[in-house]
């Protein structure tokens, strides 16, 4: 009996281990992805010229138990460029969003994972954007050789010059974004040097960065209202 419960417990224990492992390593995956900053063991090493040390933005995690990290830095010409770069989950630890910290770096990094989301998606809402004016512009020069649709021209080219208004307010809302990493990526760097000097540089663009932004959504329903109008115009025009 006592040989049989043995054997039992030798199997046992080991798929017990085994699941409560799976278990740990599916939260911390979970609490990954709910969490816009991680401290990446290691990172610093790999790449020296981190302003913020190890600390970055998680972006993906694969099955291989990886995880695609984003680490803001600083060209020598002064310019932001982000590093991808993959990391075992045992290497990341998750920073929670509400701790509090005296660390200069990690407040940084917390301030800007917002910015730089919104960083990201502004460049394929641009990709979107031009095809939408290319699109137009090749209607607008269609429709201008017909004498039946030739009244549309002028819709056509007022949703031009809206379209045209956007990709211009998201190209001056692009250089705040990198205006406002740079500038907190700097303050970083000075502060190494001279921590009572601490200046979150970033917050003198915090005004014209929220104006521009609302600017931006604005041109981005005229847009939508435009394309809509459009799209009922062809619908109009091919029930004729």
């Amino acid at each position: 009996m006592l040989q049989r419960f043995l054997i039992i417990l030798v199997i046992l224990v080991p798929l017990v281990i085994a699941y409560l492992i799976n278990e740990k390593r599916k939260a911390k995956i979970k609490q990954i992805k709910n969490n816009t900053v991680v401290l990446v063991k290691g990172a610093e090493q790999k790449y020296p010229s981190l302003p913020l040390k190890n600390y970055g933005i998680p972006l993906m995690v694969r099955r291989q138990n990886r995880v695609q990290v984003v680490f803001p830095r600083l060209t020598p010409e002064g310019d932001v460029e982000y590093i991808y770069s993959w990391h075992p989950l045992n290497d990341v630890e998750v920073i929670e969003q509400n701790s509090k910290t005296n660390d200069p770096k990690l407040t940084t990094i917390k301030e800007l994972a917002p910015i730089i989301h919104e960083h990201w998606q502004l460049e394929p809402e641009m990709s979107v954007l031009e095809e939408q004016y290319r699109k137009i512009n090749d209607l607008a020069d269609l429709v201008s050789t017909s004498d039946v649709y030739s009244v549309q021209v002028a819709t056509y080219e007022k949703a031009l010059l809206e379209v045209e208004k956007l990709l211009r307010k998201a190209e001056q809302l692009q250089k705040i974004y990198v205006r406002l990493i740079r500038e907190a990526l700097i303050g970083v760097k000075v502060a190494e040097y001279n921590p009572d000097r601490l200046i979150v540089s970033h917050l003198a663009f915090e005004l014209q960065y929220q104006r521009m932004k609302e600017e931006y959504q604005h041109l981005k329903d005229v847009a939508h209202a435009y394309s809509q109008l459009l799209n009922e115009s062809r619908n109009l025009a091919s029930e004729e």
